[in-house]
């Protein structure tokens, strides 16, 4: 069964699209991170014991991480 793409919503300039799909006994999807049209980074992340809307929200949490910890290394370059 596949579940539909969350709409892209954006977080410190950064375009976030997550999608997650499940199968008979698993659940799986990926967050697609994009800055100004451009590619970053794709983070995926799976569970057997997880809902579609709990492996969502993971991933929603752990782009918006991973834009913090390059929010956070650009800055400490800066200084």
């Amino acid at each position: 069964m596949q579940e539909a793409s969350s709409r892209p919503f954006e977080y410190r300039g950064i375009s976030i699209s997550i999608k997650v799909d499940s199968a008979a006994d698993s659940v799986f999807g990926h967050a697609d991170l994009f800055a100004n049209d451009e590619f970053k980074a794709r983070l995926s992340l799976g569970s057997a014991r997880s809902r579609p809307d709990e492996v969502r929200d993971r991933l929603r949490c752990l782009a918006k991480a991973k834009v913090d910890v390059w929010a956070t290394c650009r800055s400490a370059m800066a200084h």
